[in-house]
């Protein structure tokens, strides 16, 4: 019969454990600093045996005192040569990391593709590993936010090795990425060498979108009645507008093949039709609900519209920020309302998703 013991030790170790990786991330951070580019050495690296490697250091040790008192030379030998290995892996378990460079990539800046996602989703990290000359290889490397969940690496004598990470972005804004776990026990698993280095890697996190209604002007479907022509018009296939220069991706069917036989160079039609009417987003449309669901909602309308090919225009509510020259009791300084013009294109759709993830 379980009486519970077994939970109760289980909840002191973490109670316990729980100051010791504190200080252990507080040292890591202080010998460790954040920086994007790293190349590992002596203030970098941290290394102690394995349990196998203590066990295989004590039977070498007890070996070597039976040796000696029993004054046999084959087993002092024996167990000279099991220490000699020993401190061997000691020196080339440090060296399999000395060296090593790590670099954030550049696709892991906010601004790329690759740095976005939405909340609930995993955020990914991008990083490149170079070897520390053309000689030297790294081998049996494990690598990973936590030591649980590592990818094995290998990085050739002169190579760049690139590795993607992945973390859970359980809220919105810029997430920062968690310090690495880098760590290796080559050659023969006796010594642990590890670092915790911080590439000060970020991804935007977009609000989780949540279903709703569209706004009622995105339902509008425009006047085209003869005499009512909206002054607003955008590219499309209704009236011809002009020839213009050829641009790589143009459509064949758009390029004008009687202007490339006269000699006048390769041209792409212009046409145009009347622009769809502006969508306006805004908090007002949502009073009375949290925070957090009304940028869902945004963003989930955003999302939408963007998909219809709408003009789609945002207006942020003001914040209250604290004034940083004034004391802790004074008043919050309120900032201005933000407007987004309308406008459309996938630029611009990420342009108003990273307004709601920022916004606060």
């Amino acid at each position: 019969m379980d009486t519970g013991f077994s939970r109760r030790v289980a909840g002191l170790t973490r109670v316990i454990r729980r100051p010791d990786v504190r200080w252990r991330e507080r040292k890591a951070e202080k010998r460790t600093p954040v920086v994007g580019k790293l190349q590992l050495g002596q203030r970098t690296i941290y290394i102690l045996p394995t349990v196998q490697g203590a066990l295989f250091a004590l039977g070498a040790t007890t070996i070597l005192l039976v040796g000696f008192a029993d004054r046999n030379p084959i087993t002092v030998v024996l167990a000279t040569a099991m220490l000699s290995l020993f401190l061997l892996s000691l020196v080339l378990c440090y060296r399999n990391l000395s060296g090593l460079t790590l670099q954030a990539s550049e696709a892991t800046e906010p601004g790329n593709p690759s740095a976005r996602c939405f909340a609930g989703e995993q955020a990914s990290f991008m990083l490149t590993l170079s070897a520390a000359g053309r000689r030297r290889a790294h081998r049996d490397l494990l690598l990973g936010f936590s030591p649980k969940d590592v990818q094995p690496l290998e990085v050739a004598p002169g190579a760049v090795t690139s590795a993607t990470l992945t973390a859970p972005a359980e809220k919105r804004g810029l997430m920062a990425a968690p310090r690495l776990h880098l760590r290796t026990r080559y050659p023969a698993g006796l010594w642990q060498a590890w670092s915790r280095p911080d590439l000060a890697m970020h991804c935007l996190v977009y609000p989780r979108p949540q279903q709703c209604s569209l706004p009622l002007s995105a339902l509008r479907v425009p006047a085209h009645t003869e005499g009512q022509q909206s002054g607003a018009r955008k590219q499309g296939v209704d009236d011809f507008l002009g020839l213009r220069s050829y641009q790589s991706g143009d459509s064949r069917r758009l390029i004008a093949w009687r202007s490339l036989a006269r000699g006048q160079g390769l041209k792409t039609k212009q046409f145009s039709q009347e622009a769809d009417p502006e969508v306006h987003l805004s908090f007002e449309s949502f009073k009375g609900r949290e925070t957090e669901d009304i940028l869902g909602c945004l963003s989930f309308q955003v999302l939408q519209l963007s998909q219809q090919q709408k003009r789609i225009g945002m207006t942020l509510p003001a914040t209250q920020v604290g004034d940083e020259k004034s004391n802790a009791d004074s008043t919050h300084r309120i900032t201005r309302p933000r407007h987004i013009k309308a406008d459309q294109g996938e630029a611009h759709k990420h342009s108003l998703l990273q307004a709601l993830a920022l916004w606060t």
